[in-house]
């Protein structure tokens, strides 16, 4: 997915203020991608943690100063022949009791993926922003939705988790809908400012990106990072 890489280009090169040329990328051995050049540890504006996600109709990026950060995104749909309930049992270890309990107040179907594949967001978007990889499990985090409907245009700031059954008040989160798209971004930082504005995402098309992209001659280290990231499941599924 070749979109994802541009974008990933394409706002770094705005964040650092830098040709997108100049730009390598690479990743953990987790899989989680990291800036390899340009770096100048003095400055502070090279201190940025981001992230990439795409699912559906959507390639979601976020990026923090000074703070870590992860996104997840799902497309809000079913077009499998498996009933929706029969998915959902398959996927009972992914979310705690407590969460399962914030499924299930929901009568429709159709309203309990979208609560489900909420959460599946929640999760994976703080597992993205420790680098952890699949091995985490994410039973061991439990949600709390104080906000029960996310909607498009409304950036849902007071969702709490706790992990290995212990408050974690260090984690933020925002969601949100992008068309029939669920978003979650997770930030760690223990001196969050919960009054400090949110930002929303800005909608770029195709032309936007390719204006401000340059051509890369040869192989550059993030074709590997972004042959690992492409080819990861895009759906929620047993680990």
């Amino acid at each position: 997915m070749e979109v994802g890489r541009l974008v990933m280009r394409y706002a770094m090169s705005r964040i650092l203020n830098v040709p997108s040329r100049t730009l390598r990328f690479s990743r953990t051995d987790k899989g989680k991608p990291f800036l390899l050049s340009p770096i100048d540890r003095t400055t502070p504006r090279c201190d940025v943690s981001f992230n990439i996600s795409h699912h559906g109709d959507y390639v979601v990026f976020v990026a923090e100063c000074g703070r870590l950060v992860g996104v997840d995104t799902m497309k809000i749909e079913w077009q499998r022949n498996k009933p929706i309930k029969d998915f959902l049992t398959t996927m009972e270890d992914q979310l705690t009791s407590v969460e399962w309990k914030q499924v299930k107040q929901f009568t429709s179907d159709l309203d309990q993926l979208k609560t489900f594949l909420r959460f599946w967001c929640l999760k994976e978007s703080l597992v993205k922003t420790l680098g952890t990889g699949i091995g985490f499990d994410v039973s061991r985090l439990n949600f709390q939705l104080k906000t029960t409907e996310v909607r498009d245009s409304l950036m849902v700031r007071d969702t709490q988790v706790e992990i290995d059954d212990e408050p974690a008040p260090e984690w933020h989160f925002e969601e949100t809908m992008l068309e029939d798209h669920c978003v979650a971004v997770a930030i760690q930082d223990k001196n969050f400012d919960k009054n400090e504005e949110a930002p929303s995402f800005r909608l770029l098309d195709i032309q936007d990106i390719l204006s401000a992209c340059e051509p890369l001659t040869g192989s550059s280290p993030d074709q590997e990072y972004w042959e690992l990231f492409s080819s990861r499941e895009e759906e929620p599924g047993l680990r």
